[in-house]
């Protein structure tokens, strides 16, 4: 199992605390204890959807074999903890998941189980981040979201295999910064406590740590890590070390993660993007060496300065239309591995290694 520094639970204990649902489900609730602390280098992470149902897809129709399979492979690359996204959205209500008034439905309370469940046995705890329909944030939905995070958290709050409930992905974003998003993120997190949760409280952000000063910092500072590649070729780790201390002066004492990175790969000439897709692709976009170069250089740069750790973005490439978003993954539409997932493999055994042993990797 991964190894984090942690006392363990009582079996019964932790049964209670997975939520009837899983118990129900037939599953075997692991023995875990939440996590309160996250040393350097301890999250050995990527970020998380099926292939083949990726975004609305992971809860309405991915099969549960799938996320064993992919957890497997995940665990395979020296991955202990995945960060994906609880919806709560039209298409998600219209799968039967929710309650018209946001209440998830015991079916959508199982379904997060059953994927803890399979995370956890292969040694990988999950960060769920909400992901909110914008109208169930706006002044007449308050009910909806308050009612979403008191069930969850009242289900999985003090469930170890959850290491993080993260608010909101990228809300700092100028589309997304408006005042009811300012309203929930002010308020989420003692609507969770209230309800149960005992893990720590994190918000995705893009970069601006200095709008979310507005509403309270959380405590675990996230950031995304998308520096332009020819940015970062130049400047190297020390353009990402910048960044890093900027989020550590606004935090303190508050733990660090990089809780996305990556470079989409739909320009390589061999495994990229066809042909009328790949010419509509951005400028920031790239090949596979050059995604293995950006890897070297941000998890250079988290070792520099001992962050708690990152999440690559993302696991899989997809099979959408859509060559800015296709090709991030380190799994190729086939089933292979890229450059960079033997970079960030050899990396996280390195970081594993030395955590064990308590020394620096």
């Amino acid at each position: 199992m991964a190894r984090w520094i942690m006392a363990v639970c009582l079996a019964g204990a932790a049964c209670c605390a997975a939520g009837a649902a899983c118990c129900a489900a037939g599953a075997e609730v692991a023995d875990a204890a939440v996590v309160r602390d996250l040393p350097a280098l301890s999250v050995r992470g990527v970020n998380y959807y099926p292939r083949e149902t990726s975004w609305g897809g992971m809860w309405t129709r991915t099969p549960p074999e799938v996320w064993e399979r992919d957890l497997a492979l995940a665990a395979s690359l020296g991955i202990n903890t995945v960060r994906t996204f609880v919806s709560f959205s039209p298409a998600v209500e219209a799968a039967g998941l929710l309650e018209p008034d946001g209440t998830p439905a015991p079916a959508y309370i199982e379904k997060i189980g059953v994927f803890l469940d399979a995370a956890w046995r292969n040694g990988i705890r999950v960060i769920l981040c909400f992901d909110f329909d914008a109208k169930r944030l706006g002044d007449g939905a308050h009910g909806g979201w308050r009612t979403a995070l008191g069930a969850v958290s009242a289900a999985f709050g003090a469930d170890g295999r959850v290491l993080l409930w993260d608010l909101m992905n990228e809300p700092d974003d100028d589309a997304k910064w408006t005042p009811a998003v300012r309203s929930y993120l002010a308020a989420a997190e003692p609507v969770l406590r209230a309800s149960g949760a005992r893990q720590l409280v994190t918000v995705g952000l893009t970069w601006r740590v200095d709008r979310l000063e507005e509403v309270g910092l959380p405590e675990v500072i996230q950031y995304h890590e998308y520096c332009p590649k020819g940015v970062l070729f130049e400047a190297g780790a020390g353009r990402v070390c910048q960044t890093v201390d900027r989020m550590r002066r606004a935090g303190g004492e508050r733990p660090v993660l990089i809780g996305e990175f990556g470079l989409c790969t739909s320009r390589d000439p061999v495994y990229g993007a066809e042909e009328p897709l790949r010419v509509k692709a951005a400028p920031t976009t790239g090949d596979e060496a050059e995604q293995a170069r950006v890897y070297e250089i941000v998890l250079d740069a988290a070792e520099r300065s001992r962050i708690a750790g990152v999440l690559a973005w993302c696991l899989h490439d997809y099979p959408i239309r859509n060559p800015n978003e296709s090709h991030f993954g380190l799994v190729r539409l086939d089933g292979s591995l890229k450059p960079a997932a033997d970079v960030l493999r050899n990396r996280y055994r390195r970081w594993a290694g030395g955590a064990e042993k308590g020394e620096r990797p």
